[in-house]
């Protein structure tokens, strides 16, 4: 048994390392206008299936008043509002009513030109376009 307990305290502290290490998600890097280029479904944990965008599809604008828009580029031209908050890496989004939307751990890449949104559902990656609204 005592063998069982060293293995496992050493795994502990590295999981909790990597979580107290993670780079916090600067809201002025986030401003801007962002085009979304894939989504990727997870079961499990485990990579399903990936939809890759075509530019334009997607197009999520997120100000530094604390408001985002997201404007659909496909036949459907849906146009959704709201309000997000930044904590640490992550970004919680609420739309116009108040209502949850989505909840993303937030990782930006390529000095800030891509970023990458996971919750336990999805993998989601936008490419910047603007950096101010």
């Amino acid at each position: 048994m005592r063998s069982i307990k060293l293995l496992l305290i050493p795994t502990f502290f590295l999981v909790i390392a990597n979580l107290a290490y993670a780079d916090p998600l600067d809201k002025t890097a986030l401003v801007g206008r962002w085009d979304y280029t894939s989504y990727a479904i997870l079961q499990k944990g485990k990579l399903s299936g990936t939809v890759q965008f075509k530019p334009g599809t997607m197009l999520f604008t997120y100000r530094d008043d604390g408001t985002w828009e997201m404007e659909a580029g496909d036949a459907t031209h849906t146009r959704l509002n709201g309000s997000y908050e930044v904590h640490g890496t992550e970004l919680i989004m609420k739309k116009a009513d108040g209502s949850p939307y989505q909840d993303f751990d937030v990782e930006l890449k390529s000095g800030g030109k891509v970023m990458v949104m996971r919750d336990k559902r999805s993998i989601v990656t936008a490419s910047k376009i603007e950096t101010a609204p």
